[in-house]
């Protein structure tokens, strides 16, 4: 497709990366595939209390047992810029676990690969040449029609997975060509190029409200407890755009989210990534499977259990239950990092947890959480849960935002609070592009989306928020 040998590192997210058939490459990737494998989050399980999901998604049963079923058969294999790779020693090794590699077998990964991995221009390029290292394969269907020529015997169709909830078929994608001219415009104008002033700015900003609140937190805790919430959300965004970026910088800022808000950056790398990259997908994407505490489906579509006597009530305890969100994450977090035996992480979640509550009043620590996790809560997937949720997984990346994503005509201070939420389609066109780059690049993918066919969706906060509420309300009743 184009030259780049490109991008992300060790950590990176989704899709593939390394592997050679001589003999020293296959001793390097034993090797990373079980130091990945003691690094990797917990094994996924229902969330305790928690309106997200614990870890990435559990794939539907049907789709399990046809992922177990191809194994043994032959190679997991992914289509990145019409070619097909073998996937199948790589895929335990990979630093976005194996799932997502299995869920995606047989399917087109190219916007996917590009939207989440280093792959040159955006800042690094370890993602593409691990790429470049894999082994070529035939694809599905070539090797069905080389087995027809070889045994002259007909051939049964491709089996399709579905929910037996749901009528909608389960088919491989292609990738959008257009979206890749769009893309290759971004590289070549510079829009992943990180700016120096720009990155002081918006840590100096964190930084201040945290300091601001420790300052007051013994003399004044209520505006301790304000200053220091407003950080922990502003934190939050800031880490969540530094584990999407690529590049020196945002490498070495990792693990700012686990020392200011104490997070577990594994954790919540394989949680997101899975969410981005089966976005608002029933059964895959962790954000919109949120039952018993909010019920986004009608539970007889999902065939998930249902709770009639707490569901009547989900309108009116859904965005105060919404500052729960951080001492969630959190417990997540800390059991991840235990479990993982995550040294470095746990050292830093320990700096953080000492701050917080031997440096504070733990009435200022506990408020300044709630509130944190509040403003952060009520945002986060406001733009998400009452578009289109789907029961397919087409490989068609760049369809599946524009049809589950909208994004929230917002400026000022309710732009800075929204903290790039308000962008959230340019955010899961781009992940790795800076947050505050969005509004520029916005006009220019609305303009392409109406040349194209797509439909960009954009609505006031307020009218985002009532429809959140609205709909919470409609799916009380039913």
């Amino acid at each position: 497709r184009r030259g780049a040998e490109d991008a992300p590192r060790d950590d990176a997210p989704a899709v593939p990366g390394s592997a050679s058939s001589s003999r020293d490459d296959g001793i390097v990737v034993r090797r990373r595939a079980i130091a990945l494998r003691r690094r990797s989050p917990m094994t996924p399980h229902p969330a305790f209390l928690s309106p997200f999901e614990t870890a990435v998604a559990d794939a539907p049963a049907s789709d399990a047992a046809s992922a177990k079923k191809k194994k043994t058969k032959g190679a997991l294999r992914l289509r990145i810029d019409g070619e097909w790779y073998d996937c199948t020693g790589w895929a335990k090794a990979h630093p976005g676990g194996s799932l997502f590699i299995t869920l995606m077998d047989g399917c087109d990964a190219t916007d996917v690969f590009y939207a989440l991995h280093s792959y040159g221009p955006n800042g690094d390029d370890l993602a593409a040449r691990r790429l470049a290292m894999l082994p070529r394969c035939d694809g599905p269907e070539e090797e069905e029609e080389e087995e027809e020529e070889e045994g002259g015997r007909e051939i049964a169709a491709p089996s399709i997975v579905r929910n037996p909830n749901h009528t909608i078929e389960t088919k491989p994608g292609n990738a959008d060509a257009n979206f890749a001219t769009l893309r290759k415009k971004f590289e070549d104008e510079g829009w992943f190029a990180r700016d120096p002033l720009k990155e002081a700015s918006v840590l100096c900003q964190v930084l201040g409200l945290y300091a601001l609140g420790w300052f007051l937190a013994w003399t004044h805790p209520i505006l301790a407890s304000l200053s220091l919430g407003l950080g922990m959300q502003q934190a939050g965004w800031l880490a969540h755009d530094y584990i999407h970026g690529r590049g020196k910088w945002c490498t070495m800022m990792r693990g700012f989210g686990s020392l200011t808000n104490g997070f577990s950056t594994e954790w919540w790398q394989h949680k997101h990534n899975m969410h981005h990259s089966f976005t608002n997908i029933d059964g895959r994407d962790g954000d919109i499977k949120l039952e018993p505490l909010y019920y986004l489906q009608d539970p007889k579509v999902t065939g998930r259990n249902d709770n009639p006597g707490l569901r009547k009530w989900q309108h009116w305890y859904g965005y105060p239950l919404y500052a729960a969100t951080y001492a969630l994450w959190r417990r997540h977090s800390m059991a991840s990092a235990i479990a993982r035996r995550d040294k470095k992480e746990l050292t830093l979640l320990g700096i953080h947890y000492a701050w917080l509550f031997l440096c504070l009043p733990w009435q200022v620590a506990v408020s300044s959480v709630l509130i944190g996790g509040f403003l952060v809560g009520s945002l986060v997937t406001a733009t998400h849960q009452t578009e289109e949720i789907m029961f397919e997984q087409g490989g068609e990346f760049v369809d599946i935002q524009f049809r589950s994503t909208r994004e929230a005509d917002v400026k000022g201070l309710e732009a800075w609070l929204w903290g790039g939420m308000d962008t959230q389609l340019v955010h899961h066109l781009f992940p790795t592009m800076p947050r505050y780059r969005h509004h520029e690049a916005r006009p220019v993918i609305r303009k392409w989306a109406e040349e194209h066919g797509y439909d960009f969706r954009i609505s006031s906060s307020w009218e985002i928020l009532s429809k959140n509420f609205n709909h919470l309300k409609e799916l009380a009743h039913i």
